[in-house]
């Protein structure tokens, strides 16, 4: 044998160590290197580079100065959505300068009322502030929807869970996972120094969890654990240890009892302070009857504003009409004038008087225009508010006449029902009743967290998760798998105990009760103010009815006084005479026919306002839906669901009740309004003060005489 070939082996083995050597510290200096790149990038000191100092492979496949050098900008969203039906259908509105004949669509109020509640998706209100100060323009998110209390029974976020959110908290939850793993060492025992150890595990946990309306939880688990090895002190190579069990936890201070799980819901540390004490079943009802409160006061607040709108077109069209009869009256006075001044007047009509009823036609033109125009609009805004297009081909024209019999409120049977109908007090009364839930739920926070804990497992252990009995080859006794170790060999664990913790001082728990305290107080100051306020809203209406009432009377004597004045110097006009007032001009017999004109608008303004008054008496009383015949009411549901509750109303007809559990806790809503009102009148029925105002300090420079109470004489013409 040569000596190059006995060399060969040391030389191959060396030469392995060395690739081992080197490969290593390749590695180790890749990673270093690697290292020092991350830690190092953020802190350069070169300065940056420039695009001339890059260099590229590829050829760019656009220009290199292709690219954006600004950061904001005005851009508008990816959305193709489709333009509303009203919108596609409209044509161009009607105006002075578009004239056509369209149709005519006689239109009852109710009517109105049945078009916006089925057209109306969104619900319109009158805008003040005139272009674009439309609430959905404005604030579109907060107008009010037919979506609304959808949007509140399905909320998920805190403070405005819906109810089947805050039931989510029951729902039994169900986790499982499995991992497989494996692990080498070396051992470092002087019995078997530096021998290699190889671990192959897996992990196997499954559970289900339930959390109870008491503030309790339990938990089923069912866990599995195999260990596969080489050590030596094992005495199966592999092997399987298992337990199922159940642990149960149940509150017994703080964050303990159904109340409090119904106002707070279950306890959850982790989000103590981010949720509070709102995340319950009850809480969740009242948002949804507060959101139901919103939902009946927008509606009522459309339906007032359409009532106004159409008294406002009934309103339009006569002001309309009084302005086209006192142009007809202008132009025949002008006729007259005219034709005397061509026949070279009667001594009494000129030149001048001709030009002064010329005026007057002219100026009765404008008012007609003006007063069309008004019909124009008050269209427009009651179709705006009915959800119809601007225009559709008709024109819409109030049928119904409004209300001229004398309406006597009674202020303390208004005052009543405004005090327990209105649904902004319904709406605050019960944001009151959540306040003082919560604030029980909060006082008892302000105590130590005080848990009685417990848990039972049945363990498990064999060479085998399944399978068949085997004889230890040892001691010749017989071995279970994991299962059937679990059913036979009684290998049991329990645990029964008590865990309590607290913060010393309370600090957060007090400083949550007293919050709660103050937003109850706060509260209860507004459902005070708004009482307050609903009392002169009440009395604003009926003031308000009485004021109309009375000035749309005066209106219709005036009106006549007037009517009457112009017929006569009409007479006069035409056949002559020696009247004094017509022998110099024409000026009075101009001023009574606007007079007239003025009279006649004048009183459908007060009529219109009478109207619009006792709708306001309605609202103010909190009885406009009723009083127009419209309810709120639900839509169905699943048919499945009407099948649930029958079948737990038949479980719980046939269940037997438990004397010693309280399963009625105290009701927190009812079907009526609750409590008394309570009102001490200085003046009772029958008893009149001659004044309601009080005499002044002093003496007036000049008394005035009271006014009449009998109609004066009418005027004798000369």
């Amino acid at each position: 044998m040569s000596r190059s070939e006995a060399d060969s082996p040391a030389e191959g083995c060396s030469t392995s160590l060395f690739l081992k050597l080197a490969t290593r510290i390749l590695k180790r200096s890749f990673v270093a290197s690697l290292c020092s790149t991350l830690l190092l990038s953020g802190c350069s000191t070169t300065r940056k580079s420039t695009v001339s100092d890059l260099q590229y492979l590829l050829e760019p496949d656009c220009r290199v100065d292709d690219n954006r050098n600004y950061d904001t900008r005005i851009s508008w969203p990816n959305l193709d959505n489709t333009t509303a039906q009203a919108v596609q259908s409209t044509i161009e509105p009607r105006s002075l300068s578009r004239r056509v004949e369209d149709e005519v669509r006689e239109i009852q109020l109710s009517e109105c009322f049945h078009i916006a509640l089925s057209h109306n998706d969104i619900i319109e209100t009158s805008a003040l502030g005139g272009v674009g100060a439309k609430v959905v323009l404005t604030n579109p998110q907060g107008a009010n929807s037919v979506y609304d209390a959808a949007i509140q029974e399905t909320g998920i976020l805190f403070g405005r869970r819906g109810l089947n959110a805050a039931l989510s908290d029951f729902d039994t939850t169900f986790a499982t996972g499995i991992t497989w793993g494996r692990s080498s060492g070396r051992n470092n025992l002087a019995a078997t120094p530096l021998t290699l150890n190889t671990a192959e595990t897996a992990a196997f946990r499954s559970s289900l969890t339930k959390a109870f309306a008491s503030g309790g939880s339990i938990q089923f688990s069912h866990d599995w654990d195999y260990l596969g090895t080489n050590s030596p002190g094992a005495y199966y190579p592999s092997s399987y240890a298992g337990s199922i069990g159940a642990q149960i936890r149940q509150p017994l201070l703080a964050g303990s009892g159904t109340e409090f799980t119904r106002v707070a819901g279950p306890v959850n540390p982790s989000f103590g302070s981010i949720a509070g004490v709102s995340q319950g079943v009850v809480i969740a009802r009242i948002n949804q009857d507060i959101t139901l409160a919103d939902f009946e006061t927008a509606v009522r607040n459309a339906m007032a504003d359409i009532e106004n709108a159409y008294w406002d077109l009934y309103l339009a069209y006569h002001s309309y009409d009084t302005a086209v009869v006192a142009h007809k009256s202008a132009l025949e006075t002008w006729r007259i004038s005219n034709i005397a001044v061509e026949v070279g007047g009667n001594g009494k009509i000129g030149p001048v008087d001709e030009l002064l009823a010329k005026d007057r036609v002219y100026e009765t033109k404008a008012s007609t225009e003006t007063a069309l125009n008004g019909i124009f609009r008050a269209e427009s805004e009651l179709r705006r508010l009915l959800g119809m297009p601007m225009n559709d081909g008709t024109v819409l024209r109030p049928v119904d006449e409004p209300s001229v019999a004398e309406f006597v409120p009674d202020w303390q049977g208004s005052l009543t029902k405004a005090l327990t109908q209105r649904s902004e007090l319904r709406r605050q009364k019960w944001q009151i009743k959540s306040l003082q839930l919560q604030l029980n739920a909060a006082r008892s926070l302000v105590r130590p967290r005080l848990d009685a804990v417990a848990s039972y497992d049945i363990n498990g252990f064999g060479d085998k998760l399944l399978g068949q009995n085997t004889q230890d080859p040892v001691t010749g006794l017989p071995t279970r798998n994991g299962f059937g170790s679990m059913a036979h060999d009684d290998l049991e664990s329990w645990t029964l105990g008590l865990q309590f913790s607290m913060p010393i001082g309370f600090r957060q728990a007090h400083s949550q009760v007293r919050n709660y305290e103050l937003q109850l107080a706060k509260a209860n100051a507004v459902l005070a103010a708004q009482e307050r306020n609903i009392a002169h809203d009440v009395a604003n209406a009926v003031q308000e009815i009485s004021s109309t009432y009375t000035a749309a009377q005066s209106s219709l004597k005036r009106m006549k006084a007037a009517a009457e004045r112009v017929e006569k110097y009409r007479i006069i006009l035409e056949v002559g005479g020696s009247n004094r007032e017509v022998d110099n001009s024409m000026d009075v017999v101009v001023r009574a026919q606007e007079r007239l004109a003025a009279a006649e608008i004048a009183f459908y303004q007060q009529v219109s306002a009478y109207n619009k008054a006792i709708t306001s008496l309605h609202v103010a009383t909190g009885d406009l839906l009723e009083h127009n015949n419209i309810w709120l009411a639900e839509g169905a549901w699943n048919a499945d669901a009407y099948c649930d509750a029958q079948a737990k109303s038949a479980a719980r007809a046939y269940g037997i009740d438990n004397p010693k559990v309280d399963a009625h806790p105290p009701e927190f809503a009812v079907d009526h309004p609750v409590g008394t009102v309570e009102l001490s009148p200085r003046v009772m029925p029958g008893n009149v003060i001659s004044s309601p105002v009080p005499e002044r300090p002093y003496e007036p420079v000049s008394p005035v005489e009271p006014a009449a109470t009998t109609e004066p004489a009418p005027a004798t013409e000369p």
